[in-house]
């Protein structure tokens, strides 16, 4: 007796022409959840990883185990049911004895290629699987709605297309017609395949014992009998057929492809046949049922062409359509399907007396992505429309051009590798990753480099998915087999290198990326000619893994000698020359040469517009790249709109939490900071943080520098604690990821230092500006506009500790930079002309100084938004300077205009706003008018003390102050008494 008998579990419902699959493995819920004990449950490798995430999408929750003990405790502290528990067969005897009497296990299967549990009956037991995946994948379809004759349906506008206007097509159309091209290509030992498929089979229907008597038969008598026999008998052939056209699952169809050919060329030789004798037109129906919205969008496609991706069968007799669709109160499509010519793009043939079923002797079988051509639509009669469609010619210009493309897109390919190569040049990366797995299990074992190619590619596609930990393990899959079984210069293992450079350096490894990719080069130079156009790929990554190191000589040196390549072996408009111009961009805006940059970025633009459509990722990298040099540049409307640009084409192009997304919403924050939106900057920070953390190792370099922008938001609302907070987490990143002197360090310690300036630390901020300044020096170019950055906050602090002169020195030698490297009314003028302002006061120099301060006006009110923090603060510093030469009324102006700005645009107990208090304050005193120089000053006090320290200096001048008019206001009090 076999495991499995019907009197001692319950039986499986037998699937027949009334039944879905649904209905016969109806009982697996997808809320439940699963113990999984096998001793590579706990493994990180990319495959055990890859079934543990299947079996996440399938239960709520996955609880693995690689020892017999770790479970069992599990269970003992767990006493809720666990519905299923998947134990491999080495465990499975010694969990047995535990759980095959307790109610808490309610299934079990088994992972085992063996027949050794054929003696064990229990309703527990649901099944005995070769491997996890072959499980999972029975599991999967058994929690799948299938409708077991239903149409699938897909659409495309009528056109000619070309390799830019790919991803436009329907995906699923050209899914299938590939799908189609592949399987009539392939050439199948049917003995060998059919063998394979009833195997498979008796996975999906382990214990059915009536479709287990039917998988028997049709391996037994397959060939006694014809495609369309089969077919029509709608037994599991055609439910599993139909189930793997309706949810594209690549492994059905794989595995049923002789039996698509097989019925395809049958079809194929009766069209041929009888094509000679028949008339026309022929006009055959097919009643649809359909929701409203997809017979809306049949309205709309007129004239476009429609394929039915699966077979279908149409019926001659009009009347029996029209009579089934009054038998339904849903709203009914009948198609009125007409054949005009012999010659026809999909074959097709009458099934009178070739059919199963004898009452089919009216209908027309099509084969499977039969294409047609899009007619009127009517209505009949309430919810009863009809969609005239005529068979496509097999001359049909645009299924033609179509066809030759796929060809041409997957030449180098063969087989269903095709289809896995087309859904990653389509970007459909989870469907190419399902066909690889499919593959991998089928090559397991048999040839090991097909093997390593599938690891490669299952790299490149995790890579783009953002799975980066998952793309390097499968790239060093792909290595270990080559360096097994190929010569140590053999080009596959430069390939496997170069992605592995690669993904190492998206994860922020970029010392072993650099070195990885010199691997590559060592390779190619022995391996290949000098002028192979592959060595500019190698030069371009080498290029830029020493930018992110910091080494911008060295990487400009290899941007060029991979354009000179590129430039020498490749068209003007070709793809690649866009990548490298892009690169170059990139580079020249880093180095300050924000000119050359420009024309490169666009440069790179022009030729990304003439080969991609507009949702192409690569567009999204030039648009953000742009923006940033317009943001250098001081036009933020300009650099606003290509960030926004950049952010609507990845949302529509990449998964929800790629971590490009965290790119663009951390440039935007930036753009918003830099025009003093901070919460909206905050915002953007903080979602760029989410995805990073979701993504990304928690020491990526990445997530410094998200961490740098939110420490930049919290210090500008003056939140200085969190600020702080913040800039140590990044330099803890930096320090371990860069070399000493690389210039995101300074970064680093120029925040650390104005933060402590804005605390009144001024020794320790000097320290730290000064720490700036050196490593600049070492890594940038003399008038590279960061240094200008760094002399301007040295010179603040020389300020503070009022060494007005040396001050004045660092401000002018800022000036000289920024004049010779940025735009006249570029925005980090601003901070300079301030500053220098504030010295020619200091200095005693009122006019020099109001000159200053009304240049610096002057290029806010070109550059920010009228309600800017910062035109508060020049106001308030206008007004300084006319109350030093007494004249009050205009400094009183001036501050009123100054706290107006602050109290629309920062929080109200922002210490500026403290400041502007106290400035009204003292003109206020000036004037005689105590009572609202105290009120003010009050004002001061009690906002500063909300943010700043009890001991800050400006607190500690605003009380000192506020005494002072307090005694003032006494004495005049007591001399008005007197008299």
């Amino acid at each position: 007796m076999g495991l499995f008998c019907s009197k001692n579990r319950q039986q499986v419902v037998p699937l027949d022409a009334k039944h879905s699959l649904t209905e016969a493995n109806g009982s697996i819920d997808k809320t439940a959840h699963v113990i999984w004990l096998d001793h590579n449950a706990t493994n990180s490798d990319p495959i055990t990883q890859n079934s543990l995430f299947q079996l996440q999408k399938t239960f709520a929750s996955v609880h693995p185990f690689a020892n017999v003990k770790d479970c069992l405790k599990y269970l003992s502290t767990h006493k809720n049911a666990v519905p299923a528990m998947i134990v491999s067969d080495e465990f499975f005897e010694q969990i047995w004895l535990s759980v095959k009497s307790t109610s808490q296990i309610h299934s079990i299967y088994i992972i085992s290629s063996k027949n050794e549990f054929n003696s064990i009956m229990s309703a527990k037991i649901q099944g005995i699987f070769p491997q996890i995946e072959s499980l999972i994948r029975f599991l999967q379809r058994s929690v799948t709605q299938i409708k077991s004759d239903s149409l699938v349906m897909s659409t495309i506008p009528s056109m000619k297309y070309s390799k830019k206007y790919l991803q436009r097509v329907n995906q699923l159309f050209v899914y299938w017609m590939l799908t189609k091209q592949i399987i009539l290509e392939t050439k199948y030992e049917n003995d060998a395949a059919l063998k394979d498929f009833a195997k498979f089979c008796r996975w999906q229907y382990f214990g059915n014992a009536n479709h287990l008597k039917h998988i028997n038969e049709f391996e037994r008598n397959y060939h006694t009998r014809s495609p369309i026999w089969w077919y029509t008998k709608r037994t599991f052939v055609f439910d599993l057929l139909n189930q793997g056209f309706q949810t594209q699952d690549a492994e059905i169809i794989i595995r049923m492809g002789f039996f698509i050919k097989d019925l395809h060329q049958q079809l194929h030789r009766l069209h041929s046949d009888a094509v000679k004798t028949q008339k026309y037109p022929i006009v055959a129906y097919r009643n649809h049922q359909i929701s409203s919205e997809d017979l809306e969008k049949l309205k709309t496609v007129h004239g476009n062409l429609l394929s039915f991706n699966n077979f279908i069968l149409a019926d001659t007799d009009y009347q029996s359509s029209l009579n089934l669709a009054h038998q339904t109160s849903e709203t009914t499509l009948i198609f009125r399907i007409q054949i005009e010519s012999k010659q026809t793009s999909s074959p097709y043939a009458f099934l009178h007396n070739l059919s199963f079923s004898p009452d089919q002797s009216t209908s027309i079988l099509f084969t499977m992505h039969s294409i047609f051509r899009i007619g009127e639509m009517k209505q009949l009669q309430g919810q009863l429309w009809q969609l005239d469609l005529t068979l496509a010619e097999s001359n049909d210009e645009q299924i033609v051009n179509l066809n030759e493309l796929l060809k041409s897109e997957t030449q180098d390919s063969t087989s269903w590798f095709k289809l896995a190569q087309l859904m990653k040049q389509i970007h459909d990366y989870n469907r190419a990753k399902e066909i690889y797995y499919v593959l991998l299990n089928s090559f397991a074992d048999a040839d090991a480099l097909k093997m390593a190619f599938i690891y490669n590619e299952l790299g490149l596609v995790h890579d783009e998915l953002g799975d980066y930990k998952s793309a390097l393990s499968f790239y060093k899959k792909a290595i270990d087999i080559r360096q097994e079984h190929l010569p140590p210069n053999h080009r596959s293992l430069s390939i496997s290198y170069n992605n592995m450079g690669e993904v190492q350096r998206q994860m922020g490894d970029y010392f072993n990326a650099l070195s990885t990719h010199k691997k590559t080069l060592g390779i190619k130079q022995k391996a290949l000619r000098a002028n192979d156009r592959s060595f500019a790929t190698t030069y371009n990554n080498i290029a830029l893994t020493n930018e992110l190191l910091g080494d911008f000589p060295t990487a400009l040196d290899f941007y060029q000698k991979a354009l000179d390549i590129k430039r020498r072996t490749l068209p003007n408009d070709h793809e690649e020359l866009a990548t490298t111009y892009n690169n170059m961009g990139e580079l020249q805006r880093a180095m300050g040469n924000f000119t050359a940059a420009l024309t490169s970025m666009e440069k790179a633009l022009q030729i990304r517009l003439r080969n991609v459509p507009a949702t192409d990722p690569s567009l999204a990298v030039i648009y953000n790249n742009i923006g940033l040099i317009h943001q250098e540049l001081g036009d933020y409307p300009k650099a606003v709109s290509y960030l926004e640009k950049s952010l609507e084409v990845k949302l529509k192009s990449l998964p929800a939490n790629h971590p490009s997304l965290a790119f663009s919403y951390n440039n935007i924050g930036t753009i918003h900071q830099q025009m003093g939106h901070f919460a909206q900057a905050l915002s953007s920070y903080q979602i760029a943080l989410a995805i990073q953390e979701k993504t990304l190792p928690p020491e990526h370099p990445e997530i410094a520098v998200t961490y740098t922008n939110i420490g930049v938001s919290y210090q500008a609302m003056a939140n200085y604690s969190e600020a702080r907070s913040y800039y140590d987490k990044a330099v803890q990143i930096r320090q371990k990821a860069f070399p000493p002197n690389h210039p995101l360090l300074g970064v680093s310690y120029n925040n650390l230092g104005h933060l402590h300036q804005l605390t009144g630390e001024y020794h320790t901020a000097l320290e730290y500006y000064q720490r700036t300044l050196k490593l600049q020096k070492k890594s940038l170019s003399a008038d590279h506009p960061s240094l200008a950055a760094t002399y301007n906050n040295l010179a603040d602090i020389h300020r503070k500790l009022e060494n007005y002169s040396a001050a004045l020195a660092l401000y002018k030698r800022s000036l000289y930079i920024k004049n010779k490297s940025l735009p006249a009314h570029h925005p980090s003028l601003i901070i300079t002309y301030n500053n220098m302002g504030s010295m020619h006061q200091a200095l005693e120099n009122y006019p020099a100084a109001l000159e200053c301060y009304k240049k610096t006006l002057e290029i806010q009110q070109k550059t920010f938004p009228p309600d800017h923090p910062d035109l508060a603060a020049v106001h308030n510093n206008i007004g300084v300077t006319h109350q030093s030469m007494k004249e009050y009324t205009t400094a009183l102006d001036c501050y009123k205009k100054a706290l107006s700005i602050q109290v629309s645009s920062l929080p109200p107990n922002h210490p500026d706003v403290a400041m502007t208090h106290n400035s009204m304050a003292s003109v206020y005193a000036c004037l005689g008018d105590f009572q609202n120089a105290l009120k003010h000053e009050e004002q001061a006090i009690e906002i500063a003390s909300q943010t700043l320290t009890q001991d800050h200096p400006h607190l500690v001048i605003f009380r000192n102050y506020h005494e002072r008019i307090n005694n003032k206001m006494k004495l005049m009090k007591n001399e008005q008494s007197n008299e």
